[in-house]
């Protein structure tokens, strides 16, 4: 990546999705980007991911990552982090891992790994 590292244009892309900032989000992803969840094994759209992450003030009280990792890759880069929430006096912290791949400064696929029952019950709150 020229003029920015891998690992800078993870936390920035990270910054951006817990900002709520889907404009610019949407500018970091590939038209047809991916986006695939292990709970339910279905890839999500662009439009359809980015109004997964633009319901996210409106499903929780707080929302935030915590304890991010980065590995920088020759293709994209891992995340490792915890998801916090807060809903309704509810909350849960939840690890997370997400394989992103990154092409020609964009990101092309997203792969995401955790545990969804954690959040499943707070969203029942």
């Amino acid at each position: 990546m020229s003029g920015e590292s891998m690992v800078e244009y993870a936390e920035r892309f990270f910054r951006l999705v817990e900002a709520g900032d889907i404009e610019a989000v949407s500018a970091l992803y590939h038209d047809d980007v991916t986006v695939w969840h292990n709970y339910d094994d279905v890839d999500q759209t662009k439009d359809e991911n980015l109004a997964t992450l633009g319901s996210i003030a409106d499903r929780y009280d707080r929302f935030g990552y915590a304890q991010p990792r980065h590995t920088a890759l020759e293709d994209g880069f891992l995340r490792q982090h915890v998801i916090e929430v807060e809903r309704n006096g509810r909350s849960a912290a939840i690890p997370a891992i997400l394989r992103v791949y990154v092409e020609d400064g964009r990101i092309r696929r997203i792969e995401e790994y955790f545990d969804r029952s954690q959040l499943t019950t707070v969203l029942a709150a």
